[in-house]
């Protein structure tokens, strides 16, 4: 099978950085698994993916600030919880979103989903409210403390916020050691972004470059699977008789008509 051709946007960056970038992606272990492609502008290597040029994009900047395309829902990928940060209270439509994002990019059947909120929630029943009318596993509320505090992270899949982003990645950073990945979600263009460049200080450790496009290649094939389970390629088994049998009374009535002679 072909390898992914994955996007690199490197942008912002100084020498000393996209050098060690461009290694990183050059690596055996990561060409071995796909083909990498290297911008120096975001919306190039997102043009060309809307061009059928590449698979997915890898967005990796110095401040890892990547600019959300346009519809994108962003998912904070963690070791332990995919986070989901709003800039609002969240509603059951955000949950229902999350959930579809979770299933179908993550491979996760019928997630658990934590609320995770520092003031009082105009709507304190929410997390009972979706169970019950949409069948989605939701808890809490949770205070940013008590959901890293005990590994209670654990126990959820996904964990949606009204913190900015900032608050978001330092939840995600109390959840797990490992580097998170910023995915874009809820559309169909596959594309993350490095939440961070490793540290130049002469350690091995470029997970916070690798993570992103690992993970491209995960949504691409979860995607697969999950689309492909879902297709109707079986034949209507299930005739209804009385339908058939109203169009051969309808056809006769039709000739029956036409072959009555006309009166002169």
């Amino acid at each position: 099978m072909e390898k992914l051709k994955i996007a690199i946007a490197i942008t912002g960056s100084d020498d000393a950085s996209r050098d060690m970038i461009r290694k990183t992606y050059e690596d055996s272990a990561v060409s071995e698994l796909c083909t990498t492609v290297f911008y120096t502008e975001e919306d190039a290597a997102l043009s060309d993916l809307d061009k059928g040029k590449a698979d997915a994009v890898v967005i990796v900047g110095a401040a890892g600030q990547a600019k959300a395309p346009a519809g994108a829902t962003e998912i904070i990928v963690t070791g332990k919880a995919c986070i989901m940060p709003l800039a609002k209270e969240p509603n059951p439509e955000d949950i229902v979103r999350l959930r579809d994002i979770l299933e179908r990019d993550f491979d996760l059947r019928s997630p658990r989903i934590a609320i995770v909120q520092e003031t009082a929630m105009q709507n304190p029943e929410l997390a009972a409210q979706v169970t019950a009318e949409q069948g989605i596993n939701t808890y809490g509320p949770y205070t940013a403390e008590q959901i890293k505090g005990e590994d209670m992270a654990t126990h959820f899949d996904g964990i949606i916020t009204s913190a900015d982003k900032a608050q978001a990645m330092h939840i995600a950073g109390g959840l797990s050691q490992e580097a998170s990945v910023c995915c874009f979600c809820g559309m169909e263009k596959v594309v993350t972004a490095a939440c961070q460049l490793p540290a130049q200080d002469g350690t091995e450790d470029v997970s916070a470059l690798t993570h992103p496009i690992y993970t491209d290649i995960d949504i691409i094939r979860n995607r697969s699977f999950y689309d492909e389970a879902r297709r109707n390629i079986l034949p209507k088994l299930f005739r209804d008789k009385r339908d058939e049998r109203k169009k051969e009374e309808a056809a006769q009535a039709n000739n029956k008509t036409d072959n009555t002679e006309k009166p002169s």
